[in-house]
């Protein structure tokens, strides 16, 4: 088949991103011709796509795919073209989190969820890669509606055969986000620091804010300072440190359509805890210790718990391995195989 692929931003650095890709990569595998579109191509990857706006795109196809996580043009052009469509989603933020830092990206992603209604109207079936993501376009009305997780290479492992020792530390790697509740993390740690002085915390990821970033930084100095690091984007070999390093991983996003991260992190060996929000319980299973509250108090006695005691960390430790391994690459790139697969085979 003949398969026209849109998503609105080609990044490399992008879970997103590498998921196109990995599907645009399996696509010929399977053995369609396609070819891949976006309203904003990284310079680097300016040779596997070309914009939405190029008059290719505009040649007919047997069916379109996109690639759904914000709002765009793209999602537009596609909500007026007669070839079946079929959407990849991966969730949108809501607005309202952004709604106070950003505006503008509170509007971008309000005009993106009144899309998805669309598409959803529209679309002959998607895949999505939770349940949770599935869910929200039940409810919009789509009926076929597959679960395949996010493709994705995670770093390889590092060796965490001792305890890293030293200060205790908390990582969280991800955006600077609203939804992703940074101030959270930073209040646990100032209350984790009342029982050990010395713990600290690392946020790695960039800023999707300056604002938000303005205020976090402030936030941390004033009530845990110089506990806190942030390291910004970091490179593939800072990335495994970070897991090597820490001894907790915190994620207490009140948001999340799939958490790239902390399946990093179990298959990592590293202790998991987290927010019972969104996507995470779907994601994290019995691996790590889900919190209901995510008040400081809370979050910080549950941390002490992991650091305090040797065989609960060796349990979620070797728990976590194996939730990990069940989005392992081959894995999950054999469900989109069969899912997607069984999606085009139905429109030939």
């Amino acid at each position: 088949m003949r398969v026209h692929h849109f998503t609105a931003t080609l990044s490399p650095r992008d879970a997103v991103g590498h998921h196109t890709l990995a599907v645009d990569d399996l696509l010929r595998e399977m053995g369609h011709d396609t070819t891949l579109f976006a309203q904003s191509i990284h310079p680097d990857l300016v040779s596997r796509a070309r914009d939405f706006r190029d008059r290719l795109a505009e040649e007919p196809a047997d069916a379109v795919l996109y690639q759904a996580s914000t709002g765009s043009p793209v999602a537009d052009h596609l909500l007026g073209r007669p070839e079946p469509l079929v959407l990849d989603y991966h969730n949108l933020t809501p607005a309202e989190a952004f709604d106070p830092w950003e505006p503008h990206i509170g509007a971008e992603l309000d005009a993106g969820r009144r899309q998805l209604a669309r598409l959803a109207r529209r679309a002959v079936a998607a895949v999505a890669d939770s349940h949770f993501n599935a869910d929200e376009l039940v409810d919009f009305g789509l009926d076929d509606v597959r679960v395949a997780p996010v493709l994705f290479e995670p770093p390889q492992p590092p060796d965490r055969s001792t305890s890293p020792g030293g200060a205790p530390t908390l990582l969280f790697v991800g955006r600077l986000a609203p939804n992703k509740r940074q101030q959270d993390l930073i209040a646990a740690v100032a209350e984790l620091r009342r029982a050990r002085p010395d713990a600290r915390l690392r946020l790695v990821g960039a800023s999707s804010s300056a604002r938000y970033e303005d205020a976090l930084r402030v936030f941390a100095d004033r009530i845990a300072p110089g506990a806190v690091e942030f390291a910004g984007s970091v490179p593939y070999e800072d990335l495994v440190a970070s897991y090597g390093s820490a001894d907790v991983f915190v994620c207490l996003s009140e948001h999340e359509g799939f958490c790239v991260p902390v399946i990093e992190a179990m298959g990592a060996g590293l202790p998991v805890v987290a927010r019972a929000a969104a996507v995470l319980p779907e994601t994290v299973g019995d691996a790590g210790l889900l919190l209901t509250d995510p008040g400081p108090a809370e979050v910080a006695a549950a941390i002490d718990a992991v650091l305090d005691d040797p065989e609960l960390r060796a349990s979620m430790a070797e728990r976590g391995r194996i939730r990990a391994a069940h989005f392992a690459p081959d894995r999950a790139k054999e469900i989109m195989r069969r899912e997607l697969g069984s999606i085009l085979e139905s429109l030939a």
